[in-house]
């Protein structure tokens, strides 16, 4: 395909952010359960909303509130994948289980079982595998979708290749924590799926890509997991009565007829909802609703569906009682990134949390630079997560650390959270890459106050230390400013290379200026218009930056300046940093 008149970098960052805006979209409603704070499902489509979600575990449970836009394990593991092949390069591999599955388990949001299990067997310096018969059993029985849903860094990489390269790199990544073949089949199906999307060219035809999906069999089907590690092959053949061959061929034979079956779904068009597909397929089961391979099918089907109008099609993946919702979304959505590039998320693609860093991604992985880190040894890397966890323990606000995966970050807030009887420290971190990641430790019991638990369940926010001034002594402390989006504002200034030291679910503050989501139009009746003045480094990265979330019509350049409009009550003036050089 000529990559000249090919959307190479539209296509990659849609199936990016696809992934983290039908994540996000299908948290909430992931456990209904365990969720708080949930709008109706009617007032819940065409945005986000802030709720709240039950952390820890069953017996040791704290509140957590989740801002709006908000990425759940899905697509944490996503970032991690692409991390790796962009900071290790050919040691990818090895990086992944060295570094980021042990240091997934210090800020995971709602990983699953298999997943965790696999993370502290690597933190072990163990394969995920093992070598007691019990831990191998637990292994090859786990067929979930925590592999599918990981793996669109690897198809980006190697969108002008052979998809046999893709698959033996797929595989090699999903068997790091899944053993079953449902689950790497899963796996499998879905990266040809992408693949086969992020090379169509565009219309996409109603229903293509469940016939792209079945005319692909004798790519995916391919026994690639015949190249994995001894080791894990001789597990494989003892954890299966007719050996690992005969259950992969099962798994195909299930693959084929699901996606016939959806072809017949598709045939009988508006007289067989998309709801009921999910319903008869298992979906909505709780023993069968995480299967790897009934999600990529699922996925496949929900996007070939719903291709003539994606911003429709992810609302019924996130919002299905009873499914694997953020999952089942993020899956769907990404392949609809892959196959109609981003606009189609409108004001999703630009709010969702941390979509500079996942449009920075996308873009690198398409043309990954050969300058890798080198492959730390696991004594060093237990030692630097030693560290770090020490640290963030005892640090405060705007305290700088050093991650296990070597990138700096600053702590933007670090509190209580406290709901009944128990209580934790939360800590929020942005790194120097731009990521946002929320830490929670020391759950313990709540100490009694006046003879009484504490029954708090909001987030304290950290408390600022400050000496003790004389009275009557006045400061002026900041400024609030309501805008209209909050979330499109903090998108562009974070463009802008602005940070933001702390927020909350409808606020964001830089130093003293504090914005704030205006929630209707009462709340600024005949609000001016308000202008910041920025100082940047490079003016022409700005521009680029705020051109990549759909600013350009609202952006003037005047010289050296930029001007744009990011929100109906707010402006920014940008000038470069740098005094002019003088002869």
């Amino acid at each position: 395909m000529n990559a000249e008149f090919h959307p190479w970098t539209d296509r990659a960052c849609g199936m990016l952010l696809g992934a983290a805006v039908g994540d996000a979209m299908g948290w909430p409603y992931e456990r209904w359960d365990r969720t708080r704070s949930l709008p109706p499902t009617s007032q819940g489509s065409g945005r986000f909303f802030t709720w709240q979600r039950m952390a820890g575990s069953r017996f040791r449970p704290v509140l957590e509130d989740i801002g709006p836009g908000e990425y759940s394990d899905d697509t944490q593991m996503l970032i991690a994948v692409a991390r790796a092949r962009l900071t290790a390069g050919d040691d990818w591999l090895a990086w992944l289980q060295r570094v980021e599955w042990p240091f997934l388990l210090d800020y995971e949001r709602g990983a699953g079982a298999s997943v965790k299990r696999a993370c502290r067997a690597w933190e072990k310096h163990a394969s995920a595998w093992g070598k007691r018969a019990d831990d191998q059993t637990k292994f090859f029985r786990a067929g979930a979708n925590g592999a599918a849903m990981r793996i669109a860094p690897h198809v980006i990489v190697h969108h002008e290749g052979f998809f046999g390269d893709l698959a033996t790199d797929v595989v090699h990544d999903a068997a790091t924590t899944h053993g079953h073949p449902r689950a790497l089949l899963g796996a499998l199906v879905h990266a040809y799926a992408l693949w086969t999307s992020l090379r169509q060219p565009a219309p996409l035809a109603y229903g293509w890509l469940i016939e792209a999906a079945l005319d692909g069999l004798k790519d995916w089907r391919e026994p690639v997991w015949q190249g994995l590690d001894r080791n894990w092959l001789d597990a494989a053949a003892k954890a299966f009565p007719g050996g690992y061959e005969q259950a992969w061929n099962e798994a195909v034979q299930e693959v084929e007829d699901l996606l016939t079956s959806a072809r017949s779904s598709l045939d009988s068009g508006a007289l067989s909802a998309p709801s009921a597909f999910l319903e008869q397929h298992g979906l909505t089961r709780p023993k069968t609703r995480g299967s790897g391979t009934l999600c990529a099918v699922a996925a496949i089907y929900l996007a070939a569906r719903s291709a003539p109008s994606p911003e429709r099609g992810i609302g019924v993946p996130a919002r299905q009682k009873g499914a694997d919702t953020d999952t089942l979304a993020s899956m769907t959505a990404s392949l609809l990134g892959a196959g109609l590039g981003q606009e189609w998320m409108g004001s999703f693609g630009r709010t969702v949390q941390d979509a500079a860093l996942l449009v920075t991604l996308a873009e690198s992985l398409l043309s990954p630079v050969s300058r890798p880190l080198s492959l730390p040894s696991r004594d060093a890397v237990g030692e630097a997560r030693s560290r770090f966890i020490a640290d963030l323990d005892k640090a405060d606000a705007r305290v700088r650390l050093l991650l296990p995966d070597r990138r700096e970050a600053e702590v933007v807030a670090a509190g209580a959270l406290t709901s009944g009887n128990w209580t934790a420290r939360r800590t929020h971190v942005v790194t120097s890459d731009g990521q946002n990641l929320f830490f929670i430790r020391g759950i313990k019991r709540a100490e009694a106050e006046g003879g009484h638990e504490a029954s708090r369940t909001e987030a304290t926010p950290a408390v600022e230390h400050r000496s003790v001034r004389p009275p009557n002594q006045v400061r002026l402390q900041g400024a609030y400013l309501p805008v209209a989006d909050i979330g499109r504002v903090a998108a562009a200034l974070s463009a802008l290379g602005l940070r933001a030291h702390r927020r909350g679910s409808d606020w964001v503050s830089y130093e003293n200026l504090v914005l704030r989501q205006a929630h209707t139009r009462e709340d600024t009746p005949g609000a001016p218009g308000v202008q910041l003045r920025v100082a940047v480094g490079d003016v022409q990265a700005a521009w680029e930056g705020l051109r990549r979330l759909g600013f350009d019509g609202a952006m003037q350049q005047e010289g050296a300046a930029l001007w744009a409009r990011i929100d109906p009550y707010l402006s920014v003036a940008v000038n470069n940093a740098e005094p002019p050089v003088r002869p």
